[in-house]
């Protein structure tokens, strides 16, 4: 709506004082009585819900006598973009429109934007550039509040919605809905892409649970002959079975380092691999080890005379990723192994000077895991392990090996020994770089 000019004035509501002639009804113009001689009724107080307070009066009397330029307030929004507005976000767009609308009118204050432009009049300054700039707006509005804006500009009739149709009519009603049915569009979209992502990950997540884990029963330690616990020959802890012959493909030597300093860090910035001998449990692969079946699993060490007295002897059955099964530990002295040292005591099958042999559980078979899932026994580490004193530069030290199935076509079985306690037994584990591995010992 253009402005008047500065020197227009006009009268929002008349004055207390003001007095104002009625018009003489039809009974009074045709009586002889002279006009002049009638008396006047004056008005000293307005009609009935018609008051408003004086500071009301004074703005609305001065409400169009701001001087804007020829442009609209508005006029220079830049046009919003991306996706629609909450209903509390469009709220908050359309009161800083009207604010810049008002162009700095004294206005009253309300919280909600309807009440806002009805208490201040604001109405009353939309014309087509306005109408134009807030359709720009209401393409990003939710549907109700497009559908209550209409009306409120349009005066109720919402086939005229957002004003009369001039260079609006490019933001007509049919072009906001037009854009609504497309952002509608992009969101229906995004959600069944998002449906669809999640139903992927969903069942991608129920395969891998419930997925049966490789087979790898090829791989396991497996026994040649089911554990006979008593021949029944009346012997005392008699065992069914001739002397300890020697699957050379279950034999490995204890040649793996392991040495960790003492100090603060990560443990793997303080691993060396370079140990002075003299400082070692035992020599670099002078103990030999290998499995067998007597009543149960077996693992049996040769090293030189006397290497596992006094000593920490630890050995574990574990899975292809090293996740334990059973743990043995065996000390000859009270505290020969290191306090945090986990493992259950170990039972001594066989002992003699050169050769230590300890009974250790072999599952048979897959293993079901605590925390889900089977696994194989497929590896034993043996190793001898040593407690740093309080001065010694080492937190860890041990000399450690490991016991594989070998990847052969051929299946490899855990040889059998039989025996009863007193027997006398001798283990070969054929020869090292440190001499021959053999030794008899004595069964328990």
């Amino acid at each position: 709506m253009p402005e008047p000019d500065d020197d227009a004035t006009e009268a929002s509501e008349p004055d207390d004082d003001a007095t104002e002639a009625s018009e003489p009804d039809d009974d009074a113009t045709e009586a002889s009585e002279p006009e002049e001689a009638r008396p006047v009724p004056e008005r000293d107080s307005a009609e009935r819900g018609t008051e408003v307070s004086d500071r009301l009066r004074e703005r609305r009397s001065a409400f169009f006598r701001r001087r804007v330029g020829s442009t609209s307030a508005v006029s220079d929004l830049p046009e919003p973009t991306g996706g629609r507005w909450t209903e509390e976000e469009s709220d908050r767009q359309i009161r800083a429109f009207l604010l810049r609308l008002a162009e700095g009118r004294q206005l009253v204050h309300r919280d909600d934007p309807v009440q806002f432009l009805r208490e201040n009049d604001l109405l009353l300054l939309f014309g087509p550039e306005e109408e134009e700039a807030f359709a720009a707006l209401a393409l990003r509005f939710p549907d109700e509040t497009v559908s209550r804006w209409a009306t409120l500009l349009s005066g109720g009739d919402r086939s005229e919605a957002f004003g009369p149709r001039s260079r609006a009519e490019r933001r007509d009603e049919a072009a906001v809905v037009r854009s609504l049915h497309v952002g509608l569009r992009k969101r229906v979209l995004s959600v069944l892409v998002f449906l669809i992502l999640a139903g992927g990950l969903v069942a991608l997540g129920r395969t891998l649970l419930t997925e049966a884990p490789e087979d790898r029963s090829e791989r396991a330690l497996r026994f040649a002959s089911p554990v006979v616990d008593d021949s029944g020959d009346g012997r005392l802890g008699s065992v069914a079975g001739g002397p300890p012959v020697v699957e050379p493909a279950l034999v490995a030597s204890a040649d793996l380092l392991v040495a960790v300093l003492r100090g603060d860090g990560e443990p793997a910035d303080r691993i060396r691999l370079d140990v002075p001998a003299r400082e070692l449990p035992v020599a670099l692969g002078a103990v030999v080890g290998t499995v067998f079946e007597h009543a149960g699993g077996q693992v049996a060490m040769v090293g030189p005379e006397g290497w596992w007295t006094e000593a920490c002897i630890r050995v574990a059955v574990a899975t292809e990723l090293l996740r334990p099964l059973d743990v043995v530990i065996h000390e000859d002295a009270d505290g020969a192994c290191p306090a945090d040292v986990v493992g259950r005591q170990a039972h001594v099958t066989c002992a003699g000077d050169r050769v230590l042999v300890l009974a250790v559980d072999i599952p048979q078979g897959a293993v079901a895991l605590i925390e889900g899932g089977s696994a194989w026994a497929e590896s034993i580490r043996f190793g001898v392990e040593t407690t740093p004193s309080a001065v010694s530069r080492w937190e860890t030290l041990a000399v450690r090996g490991s016991i594989v199935v070998p990847d052969v076509a051929e299946a490899v079985a855990i040889p059998r020994f039989g025996g009863s306690s007193g027997d006398e037994l001798t283990f070969d584990l054929d020869d090292t770089e440190n001499g021959p591995s053999s030794g008899t010992c004595v069964l328990t």
